[in-house]
Protein backbone atom coordinates (compact mmCIF):
# COMPACT_ATOMS: atom_id res chain seq x y z
CA UNK A 1 0.00 0.00 0.00
CA UNK A 2 1.59 3.60 -0.92
CA UNK A 3 0.92 6.80 0.38
CA UNK A 4 0.38 9.40 -1.79
CA UNK A 5 1.01 13.34 -0.31
CA UNK A 6 -0.94 14.81 -2.82
CA UNK A 7 -3.92 15.19 -4.31
CA UNK A 8 -5.27 12.38 -6.54
CA UNK A 9 -7.16 14.68 -8.72
CA UNK A 10 -6.76 17.77 -10.67
CA UNK A 11 -8.93 20.53 -9.87
CA UNK A 12 -12.40 21.49 -11.73
CA UNK A 13 -12.85 23.88 -14.04
CA UNK A 14 -16.44 24.67 -13.36
CA UNK A 15 -15.09 25.78 -9.66
CA UNK A 16 -12.65 28.59 -10.98
CA UNK A 17 -15.36 29.85 -13.37
CA UNK A 18 -17.68 29.94 -10.24
CA UNK A 19 -14.83 31.98 -8.35
CA UNK A 20 -14.23 33.94 -11.28
CA UNK A 21 -18.26 35.09 -11.72
CA UNK A 22 -18.39 35.38 -7.51
CA UNK A 23 -15.29 37.73 -7.64
CA UNK A 24 -17.20 39.83 -11.01
CA UNK A 25 -20.47 40.05 -8.78
CA UNK A 26 -18.81 41.19 -5.63
CA UNK A 27 -16.50 43.29 -7.55
CA UNK A 28 -19.86 44.80 -9.01
CA UNK A 29 -21.81 45.00 -5.48
CA UNK A 30 -18.54 46.68 -4.31
CA UNK A 31 -18.58 49.73 -6.78
CA UNK A 32 -22.64 50.10 -6.68
CA UNK A 33 -22.09 50.33 -3.08
CA UNK A 34 -19.56 53.00 -2.59
CA UNK A 35 -21.44 54.85 -5.92
CA UNK A 36 -24.27 55.04 -3.98
CA UNK A 37 -22.61 56.27 -0.81
CA UNK A 38 -20.98 58.60 -2.83
CA UNK A 39 -23.96 60.54 -3.89
CA UNK A 40 -25.71 60.39 -0.35
CA UNK A 41 -23.07 62.46 0.69
CA UNK A 42 -22.75 64.60 -1.74
CA UNK A 43 -26.38 65.02 -1.35
CA UNK A 44 -26.44 65.78 2.11
CA UNK A 45 -23.30 68.31 1.87
CA UNK A 46 -25.52 70.41 -0.46
CA UNK A 47 -28.30 70.51 1.82
CA UNK A 48 -26.26 71.31 5.15
CA UNK A 49 -23.84 73.79 3.02
CA UNK A 50 -24.64 77.36 3.98
CA UNK A 51 -25.86 79.42 0.94
CA UNK A 52 -23.60 81.90 -0.83
CA UNK A 53 -23.49 85.45 -0.13
CA UNK A 54 -25.44 87.24 -2.60
CA UNK A 55 -22.63 89.70 -3.16
CA UNK A 56 -18.73 88.06 -2.41
CA UNK A 57 -16.38 90.98 -1.17
CA UNK A 58 -13.02 90.88 -3.03
CA UNK A 59 -10.15 91.89 -1.00
CA UNK A 60 -7.33 92.79 -2.33
CA UNK A 61 -3.69 91.10 -2.58
CA UNK A 62 -1.73 92.13 0.29
CA UNK A 63 1.62 94.03 -0.19
CA UNK A 64 4.55 92.43 -1.77
CA UNK A 65 2.45 91.50 -4.73
CA UNK A 66 4.20 89.44 -7.45
CA UNK A 67 6.03 92.06 -10.25
CA UNK A 68 4.37 91.84 -13.70
CA UNK A 69 7.48 92.93 -15.58
CA UNK A 70 10.09 92.10 -13.61
CA UNK A 71 12.92 92.94 -16.20
CA UNK A 72 11.28 96.18 -16.77
CA UNK A 73 11.34 97.18 -13.39
CA UNK A 74 14.69 96.48 -12.69
CA UNK A 75 15.70 98.31 -15.75
CA UNK A 76 13.40 101.14 -14.04
CA UNK A 77 14.95 100.98 -10.95
CA UNK A 78 18.63 101.10 -12.28
CA UNK A 79 17.82 104.09 -14.50
CA UNK A 80 16.81 105.93 -11.55
CA UNK A 81 19.80 105.01 -9.63
CA UNK A 82 21.83 106.22 -12.32
CA UNK A 83 20.24 109.16 -12.79
CA UNK A 84 21.02 109.64 -9.22
CA UNK A 85 24.99 109.06 -9.09
CA UNK A 86 25.14 111.08 -12.42
CA UNK A 87 23.54 114.25 -11.55
CA UNK A 88 23.50 117.33 -9.77
CA UNK A 89 20.39 118.30 -7.47
CA UNK A 90 19.70 120.50 -4.30
CA UNK A 91 18.71 118.22 -1.16
CA UNK A 92 18.60 120.80 0.93
CA UNK A 93 18.81 124.88 -0.44
CA UNK A 94 18.68 125.96 3.32
CA UNK A 95 21.27 124.59 4.55
CA UNK A 96 23.09 124.10 1.47
CA UNK A 97 23.32 120.33 0.95
CA UNK A 98 23.53 119.26 -2.44
CA UNK A 99 23.81 116.34 -4.55
CA UNK A 100 26.71 116.13 -7.08
CA UNK A 101 27.56 112.90 -9.86
CA UNK A 102 29.41 110.20 -7.95
CA UNK A 103 32.76 110.82 -10.48
CA UNK A 104 33.36 114.30 -9.61
CA UNK A 105 33.25 113.59 -5.62
CA UNK A 106 35.89 111.26 -6.10
CA UNK A 107 37.76 113.22 -8.06
CA UNK A 108 37.25 115.95 -4.81
CA UNK A 109 37.62 113.01 -2.70
CA UNK A 110 40.93 112.29 -3.87
CA UNK A 111 42.22 115.70 -3.92
CA UNK A 112 41.47 116.45 -0.63
CA UNK A 113 43.43 113.30 0.15
CA UNK A 114 46.71 114.17 -1.55
CA UNK A 115 46.91 118.43 0.39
Amino acid sequence: MTQHLHEQTDLDPKYVLYFAVALVVVGIAAFVGVAWMFFQFERLLVLHEPPLAPVQVVTPVPEPRLQINPQGDLEELRRQEMEILSTYQWIDREKGTARIPIDRAMQIFIEMQKK
